[in-house]
């Protein structure tokens, strides 16, 4: 079980690379710290890779990814939060219109620590703690 420090939404955000580079760019416009993937020279790597810095770093992951991811979080005490656009083939456009929307759901919260925060394809925003207070839910048992 791996410790990450906590983190606020003044805590940088890691963009996924199934995810346009774009994301960061939005982000950064709106006085975040966002980084990509591919900007860190990690294409490719598997998802349990990206953990140490996720850790180390505190980022808050922006992924499309979330069976993998939710299953990774669900091992961790305590993490900076995780950001999940659930339609998958979303063009460029679409992905930044649902970013946006996200942040503008989290941007009044003070953190998003040990939360996931869900976009559906019809725009709604869900945040819930993860993994569930009641159990140690894994990801297979809600896909």
């Amino acid at each position: 079980m791996g410790k990450i420090r906590a983190a606020s939404l003044n805590d940088p955000l890691l963009i996924d690379e199934c995810l346009s580079p774009d994301l960061a760019a939005l982000a950064n416009s709106r006085n975040h710290h966002a980084t990509h993937v591919v900007f860190r020279g990690l294409q490719g790597a598997q998802d349990s890779e990206l953990m140490p810095l996720i850790r180390e770093g505190g980022f808050v992951l922006v992924t499309n990814n979330g069976r993998d991811f939710l299953s990774l979080y669900a091992k961790e005490d305590v993490h900076p939060g995780l950001v999940i656009i659930i339609p998958g083939s979303l063009d460029r456009e679409k992905q930044l219109e649902f970013f946006g929307r996200v942040l503008d759901v989290i941007e009044p919260m003070p953190d998003i620590v040990n939360k996931v925060v869900e976009i559906f394809s019809d725009g709604t925003v869900e945040v819930r703690d993860w993994p569930e207070p009641s159990s140690k839910q894994t990801a297979s048992s809600i896909f």
